[in-house]
Order: C-alpha cells, then structure tokens, then sequence
C-alpha cells in the first residue's frame, strides 16, 4: 500500500473507500475490468458504490498507481508495480483470457517509427489478437460475465 502515498504527497486525501480498490487491484490476478474490483469489494463491503470504484480507477491511472488497458470491447485495469511496468498484451478472442508478454522493443520501434513523422509519443500499449492454446485445443470456453471480441 506505499504507493498511495502518492495521494497524500499531491494534497489528497487517503481515504478508506481509496485503499479498498486499491488493496482489490492488487490482489486481483491479472487485469481486472472496474465491475469484477466493484464486485470483489462489495463482498467485504455491501452496497459498495461502483461510481467510488470507477473515480479512485482514475486517479489512480493519474497517479501512475495503475494502468488502464483496452482489452477487446472492456477497459481493464493492474496495478503498476516493480517489474510490470514494461509489457504487452496478448487477448483470446474466445475466452478473453489475457496474458502479459515482456517485449521491450516495442516501444522503443514506436518511438523510432514516431520520430520520422515528428510525433511525440506518450506511452505505448500492444494487444495482440488470437487464440490461446486451450481455445486452440477446443478445451476452453467463453468466461462468464465477460464480453469477448
């Protein structure tokens, strides 16, 4: 939880609504979609507001706490820690899944690429598109809850 510091190092407040999706990113595998935080929150917490969840997302994108990634047709969410901070994204089309691929050159081939056209870029994200191995494999299904595609 130290970096919610960083709320309080920029004049805001550390509240207990704010350490709850926080301390959910954190624990949650993987990327997680604001309902599936809201969600998880609202078992230790009932009644647990999603506008709460959808605002602290967003400072914390601000605040470099987080990331926010398009993955198909939902906007999901990590935690930025110490050794995730440089990765793509492969998304199944069939089941959703999502997993993290460390390709470094990436956005240093962007930025290259970037430059001959005098642009300046401001951070890079990758998502890939296709079949996982068990979707290949005709061994998973689509995920409840989640939209595919």
């Amino acid at each position: 939880m130290d970096g919610l510091e960083a709320l309080r190092e920029q004049g805001r407040r550390l509240t207990p609504q704010r350490r709850l999706v926080f301390s959910a990113l954190l624990e949650s595998p993987g990327h997680a979609t604001a309902d599936e935080l809201c969600a998880s929150i609202s078992h230790k917490v009932p009644g647990f507001q999603r506008t709460t969840v959808y605002r602290t997302l967003d400072l914390l994108v601000e605040l470099g706490l987080a990331r926010k990634v398009q993955l198909g047709h939902v906007n999901a969410y990590e935690a930025v820690q110490a050794g995730n901070e440089s990765h793509q994204h492969l998304l199944c089309d069939h089941c959703g899944a999502t997993f993290d691929v460390s390709a470094p050159e990436v956005p240093e081939w962007v930025e290259r690429a970037a430059v001959k056209i005098g642009f300046g870029v401001g951070r890079v994200e990758l998502v890939g598109h296709g079949s996982c191995q068990a979707c290949a494999r005709g061994q998973a299904g689509p995920i409840p809850g989640r939209p595919v595609g």
